[in-house]
């Protein structure tokens, strides 16, 4: 079948992959939105329900780069590391619950986790190591996988934003913005924040709530990690920690005055130009036009501490994710489907989204 799919970053250009491999023919409209994301795959942080779901999709980004090396998948595993007695507590528990073995957490001393993970040398009391956690780097991934699908014969890219779909007897009919129009068996949106008047329009749905994520790049390290490395903080960021003492440290631990103004946790994600993705925060709409030189300044110095050097900035910028999920929507006739948001973890979860994408519309 022909099938064009509406938008760009991983999420859409794993779909294409999905859709080629599947023997179809794929047209893909990007308007060129900067590819998005820190690239840690945090599979053995999700929430309870999405255990199962975050394993196949890892599964998934294996076969996916052992096809298109290109792509920088690494089984890298991460380490959230525990400075304070309240950080140790969630750490413990996290490592003793009936479901660390499913998440592959396992509680290591400072020895064993500097043993693990040469680059670090802060100052800790434990280290809370998951083996389950992967790393790509998504501005490198989407133009590998771009160029292994052009090699098929079955794909084409094509810079231009799509402004109207119209059902047809045959299939449907997409006008873009250059003064182009495509015919296709199947159309598949893959809208970004900010970037989706259209699914709106189809679907009549409002606009979903936005968060803020700021990030650095920093220049290449002579120790840098091969793990994912993250602060204490990440233990009220994300929702695969037992609650009772997540509760007690957020009552117990106050963050700095920037980590609670602009929702951060630090994760230091490794790049292969041999330097770092720094990141995260959470901010809510509406966001203010400058980026917080605070927050930057806190994940130099959380991460500097961590691997005790000092780090400096190559490059910084924000993007824009949304803050929950959504299920995705489809016409009645079954030839367009709006795929919904998958939340914070869009890029881990796309292989298993694009997956189920393709059996509803039947590819």
């Amino acid at each position: 079948m022909r099938v064009v799919i509406i938008g760009g970053g991983v999420p859409a250009a794993v779909h294409a992959w999905t859709a080629v491999r599947r023997g179809h023919t794929v047209t893909q409209l990007d308007d060129g939105a900067p590819i998005a994301g820190s690239g840690a795959l945090r599979a053995g942080s999700v929430a309870a329900a999405d255990l199962a779901r975050a394993a196949h999709a890892l599964w998934l980004w294996r076969e996916l780069g052992g096809r298109v090396p290109g792509v920088g998948f690494r089984l890298s595993g991460s380490i959230t590391v525990a400075r304070t007695p309240a950080e140790l507590a969630v750490a413990e528990a996290a490592a003793g619950a009936a479901d660390a073995a499913e998440r592959e957490f396992t509680l290591l001393e400072p020895e064993r986790a500097r043993a693990l993970e040469p680059a670090l040398r802060g100052p800790l009391l434990a280290g809370l190591h998951c083996g389950a956690d992967a790393v790509l780097t998504p501005q490198q991934a989407v133009p590998a996988l771009r160029a292994h699908l052009s090699g098929t014969g079955r794909y084409t890219a094509r810079g231009a934003l799509a402004r109207a779909l119209t059902e047809t007897p045959d299939g449907v009919l997409i006008r873009a913005d250059d003064g182009s129009a495509l015919a296709a068996d199947i159309a598949l949106l893959c809208p970004s924040p900010g970037r989706d008047a259209l699914a709106r329009e189809l679907t009549g749905a409002g606009p979903v709530p936005r968060v803020r994520a700021q990030r650095l790049r920093t220049g290449p390290l002579e120790r840098r990690p091969d793990a994912i490395l993250a602060d204490g903080d990440q233990f009220r960021h994300r929702p695969g920690y037992p609650r009772e003492p997540v509760a007690r440290l957020t009552a117990e631990q106050a963050q700095t005055a920037a980590a609670a103004e602009f929702g951060m946790h630090v994760l230091a994600v490794p790049r292969l130009d041999g330097g770092l993705t720094l990141g995260a925060t959470g901010e809510p709409a509406p966001f203010p036009a400058e980026l917080a030189e605070p927050a930057a300044e806190h994940l130099l110095a959380v991460a500097g501490e961590l691997l005790d050097t000092e780090l400096t900035v190559r490059g910084r910028w924000a993007e824009v994710a949304t803050a929950v999920e959504s299920e995705p929507w489809r016409a009645p006739s079954g030839r367009i489907l709006v795929l919904g948001s998958a939340g914070p973890d869009a890029t881990l979860l796309a292989p298993a989204a694009a997956e189920a994408a393709a059996d509803d519309l039947g590819l």
